[in-house]
């Protein structure tokens, strides 16, 4: 499962079913990645993955997938998840031909493995899903190549309600071929309770620099309470660095940041490492090969960590405090407003440019993305939505969690410099170049300049 859309924090080291009216009603239970219907809130993992596995099954007997036939009439929309994203996401649909009768829907749910390929196929063989789930890794490779349409040229359609943060967020080459599902923010998450034990205080975090951040770290591992901090050096982590010093981690042709400053950022892990503010090579090996809930953070074995916003109960459950809390990334100047950090598109809802039924599309499209009816199935699942209308049909169904992050982005909202550079076609999987070199350098087997320098030559190397 994808990293960015579902995320998961990216960490070094790491190494069909067709909807006929009536069929996925009776399987739909719980709502999405740690929210819950009301009166649902004590609601098992266990329970969840049997009521999913259900799921899974009475979808797969729905019947044949209506792109199967060439003449149907049927709008065919194709998105990954796990099995309770594909039950709510049914759910959405099923109120969308609620109120539209006239038109049907094939679904084409699908894990994150295998998703990419499945619709690769379908886009060779010039049968596209009408409906496409898309992802940044992914939209200038799909817009580049004319598979998805301009949005905003489409029938039925309602943009009004996206800021134009999220309508920035989706276009390529100016071109809006994604519309936003939500926001989503990288972040540092902090627990109180081991900063306290450590007579540490929690940081400024409108304030503090990466110098203070260090700083911070290593007074908590020396005080022998935990390590300081763990996890990070995603992508997203290095976008952010890049961009508060007036570079981006993209370019048209490839990366959009000088070796010099790409070396700072493998130098800044290198020196946590050293300093002792963070676990030794081998150890965040071992870190980060497991689940969730057995990861230092987790465990209370670290104080303070990195994950997307969308991620907050997950990581509140794994530690089992709720006071886990987010800060906003440390600065080069001490200045939040000039930390770099963005508001990263969940996920996106695109339609094909060869769609045979644009309109039909459009309309679904503006469904999701737009009806009170459909937020409140979806809750923030694929992130927060601009549109405050949106959140507030949520209403009573949104957590404390999911308040806190409606919050937290809210706040950090005014001191956004705008979205991040696209990422080019053929670089999906620069994520593992990063990766790898920055493991390379842990271990001492290379140096920060040599990793960048290493690093921009593959990964511009992927452009095509």
């Amino acid at each position: 499962m994808h990293t960015s859309s579902l995320p998961r924090t990216a960490h070094v080291l790491h190494p069909s079913a067709f909807h006929r009216p009536g069929c996925v009603a009776a399987t739909l239970g719980t709502t999405g990645f740690g929210a819950r219907r009301p009166g649902r809130r004590d609601t098992t993992r266990r329970t969840l993955l049997a009521g999913s596995l259900a799921s899974s099954m009475m979808l797969a007997a729905c019947g044949p997938s209506a792109r199967d036939d060439e003449t149907s009439t049927a709008v065919s929309f194709m998105f990954w998840g796990p099995a309770f994203y594909q039950e709510f996401t049914a759910e959405m649909v099923e109120a969308f031909t609620d109120k539209q009768p006239e038109v049907e829907v094939s679904l084409q749910p699908s894990e994150w493995d295998g998703y990419w390929d499945k619709l690769a196929t379908q886009v060779a063989g010039g049968t596209p899903p009408d409906v496409i789930n898309m992802d940044g890794k992914y939209i200038a490779e799909y817009s580049g190549r004319g598979v998805l349409a301009d949005l905003e040229t489409l029938e039925g359609l309602d943009l009004s309600g996206l800021d134009a943060a999220d309508l920035d967020a989706g276009r390529v080459d100016g071109v809006l071929t994604g519309l936003s599902t939500g926001s989503n923010a990288w972040v540092v998450v902090a627990n109180p309770e081991l900063f306290e034990q450590a007579g540490v205080e929690l940081p400024d975090d409108t304030t503090w620099t990466w110098e203070d951040f260090h700083d911070i770290a290593r007074r908590i591992s020396d005080s022998g309470v935990a390590t300081g901090v763990t996890g990070g050096a995603s992508y997203a982590d290095l976008t952010i660095f890049l961009r508060q010093k007036g570079e981006d981690l993209w370019g048209p042709e490839g990366m959009g940041c000088t070796p010099e400053a790409l070396a700072e950022w493998f130098q800044f892990y290198l020196d946590l490492q050293e300093s002792g503010a963070t676990l030794p090579a081998d150890a965040t090996v071992e870190d980060v090969s497991v689940t969730l809930e057995q990861q230092a953070f987790s465990t209370a074995r670290s104080a303070m960590s990195w994950t997307w916003t969308n991620q907050l109960q997950s990581v509140r459950d794994a530690v089992g405090s709720q006071d886990v809390v987010m800060l906003r990334p440390p600065s080069l100047t001490g200045s939040a407003s000039e930390n770099g950090l963005f508001k990263k598109a969940t996920m996106y809802w695109s339609i094909a440019a060869q769609s045979q039924h644009p309109e039909r599309a459009a309309q679904l499209v503006d469904f999701l993305v737009n009806a009170p009816e459909a937020q409140a199935i979806q809750l923030l699942n694929r992130g927060v939505p601009s549109s405050p209308a949106a959140i507030e049909a949520m209403g009573d169904a949104l957590t404390a969690t999911d308040q806190d992050v409606v919050d937290f982005l809210d706040a950090v909202t005014p001191e956004l410099a705008g979205p991040p550079a696209v990422q080019p076609m053929g670089t999906a999987d620069a994520q593992s170049t990063f990766t790898r070199l920055l493991t390379d350098v842990l271990f001492g087997t290379t140096t920060p300049a040599e990793a960048a320098t290493a690093t921009i030559a593959e990964v511009d190397g992927m452009v095509g």
